[in-house]
């Protein structure tokens, strides 16, 4: 038996799996013993530090735009390849024999694997294992207010506890989920899940870190920071790195590596990342979650340029209200120039204090811990 089974899906980026590891870690800390059920394509940068790791068959989305799933070698889904999932998830159950279910996203995101997990959910509850939510702490923006009904009934109904990665001192759940109240006690706050970075306050700074999560998506801000370079008064003479993350494509590294200008060094993937932003001066990327989260947590300046393809809002909309916190300085995906971004690079600062809590990967696990043991953690905030 183990203490814990988590299902992970990414579709575009790692942020969700990067999330979810930061959990697991906590988790072990706590003597707890967890399975992962991953769905989406394998990767070498990714390392759960699970007791155990099962790969279903993987699948991600078809374009940036999220317009369906394709298997690993691009071909559609079918109704055959959906049964396979489904009993090859619920085969995976089976074999961890979990205490204890968590699902990340889901009902809040990942809706198009409800012919999946509907069924994973509700065999845990006929075999009275507790199911929990772990969730990010905005939603994508949906225009059908049925969705968001669908959503709810389903966290009622399928669900014992909803974990949301954020800190409601910051805003709360509702700020994107009008039924979060509908979800009564259910519902409880971790914080924000970021690493634990030594950070660099006393000793000194230098270069220049340019990132683009994942690597599906970021071409467009990569070229732009290379452009915009020796535009930068205060950085256009100190080192660049240039990480543009595991799945960005072949040919595109390649052309970038081949014509990449002096003072630039273009990397794949670093597994010194987060230590390489506490001495960086400054830091240039999208607005993910986990990315966000690793600037806060290393005390670097930055300047963020949401992804914003496909609808997502929520990579700008929190990414706005960090900016308006001056935490982080903001360039639209629609401003983005190499002008627009050398002043914003320019102008970049970091404060000397602000108030969020950080430790949520820890508290999650504490919670999740409580959940098994059957005693109340408590809430946050």
């Amino acid at each position: 038996m183990t203490d814990v089974m988590i299902y992970v899906q990414h579709l575009l980026g790692i942020g969700h799996v990067r999330r979810t590891a930061l959990l697991v870690a906590e988790m072990r800390k706590a003597g707890l013993s967890v399975g992962v059920v991953s769905g989406g394509i394998p990767d070498d940068a990714i390392d759960f530090s699970a007791d155990e790791v099962i790969q279903l068959p993987a699948c991600r989305s078809a374009d940036h735009g999220f317009s369906g799933l394709v298997d690993q070698d691009g071909n559609l889904v079918d109704d055959a390849w959906k049964d396979g999932r489904k009993n090859a998830l619920l085969a995976a159950y089976q074999t961890l024999s979990p205490r204890l279910l968590l699902v990340e996203m889901f009902p809040f995101g990942r809706r198009a694997f409800r012919f999946e997990l509907l069924p994973l959910l509700e065999q845990a509850g006929q075999d009275g294992v507790k199911r929990v939510c772990s969730v990010r702490d905005l939603l994508v923006r949906k225009k059908d207010i049925s969705k968001e009904r669908w959503m709810r009934d389903i966290a009622l109904s399928h669900f014992d506890r909803v974990l949301v990665h954020g800190d409601p001192a910051v805003f709360g759940f509702d700020r994107s989920f009008p039924f979060a109240a509908d979800l009564g006690d259910m519902l409880e706050y971790t914080g924000y899940v970021a690493a634990d970075i030594a950070r660099n306050d006393a000793g000194p700074r230098g270069g220049v870190v340019v990132s683009a999560g994942g690597g599906a998506v970021g071409a467009e801000l990569i070229t732009a920071a290379i452009a915009a370079r020796p535009l930068s008064v205060k950085y256009a003479d100190v080192n660049w790195d240039i990480i543009t993350g595991p799945h960005f494509p072949a040919d595109a590294f390649a052309k970038l590596a081949a014509n990449m200008p002096a003072g630039i060094t273009l990397h794949r993937f670093l597994p010194d990342f987060r230590e390489r932003l506490t001495r960086a001066v400054l830091s240039i990327s999208q607005a993910g979650y986990n990315t966000l989260m690793d600037v806060l947590a290393a005390g670097v300046p930055s300047v963020m340029v949401p992804f914003a393809e496909g609808g997502e809002s929520e990579q700008t909309e929190r990414a706005e209200i960090f900016a308006a916190r001056g935490i982080i300085s903001l360039v639209s995906a629609n401003d983005l120039t190499p002008e627009k971004l050398a002043l914003a690079i320019d102008n970049a600062d970091f404060p000397e204090e602000f108030e969020l809590s950080l430790d949520g990967a820890r508290i999650g696990a504490a919670k999740i811990r409580a959940i098994i043991m059957g005693k109340d953690n408590g809430h946050l905030g």
